[in-house]
């Protein structure tokens, strides 16, 4: 089974590059660069190490999330 630690540099091929922020029993949390924070199942994810370093402060986005929609009467 595939282990990353906190920190590591990550690449999914949805997502790009990111970083390891939490590894829990089955899962491992990435906060990727451009599409923000996403929970994966470690045996199921097709996460892969990275030699990609840390982009700068200036170059990382955070995730906006999208306001719900209410219901007007």
């Amino acid at each position: 089974m595939k282990r990353f630690e906190v920190g590591a540099r990550v690449v999914d091929p949805t997502y790009g590059f990111g970083s390891v922020v939490a590894v829990e029993d089955a899962y491992t949390r990435v906060q990727f660069d451009e599409h923000g924070e996403k929970k994966f199942l470690t045996s199921l994810s097709k996460l892969e190490l990275s030699d990609e370093p840390l982009p700068p402060p200036s170059a990382r986005r955070k995730a906006r999330r999208k306001k719900k929609a209410t219901a007007e009467a």
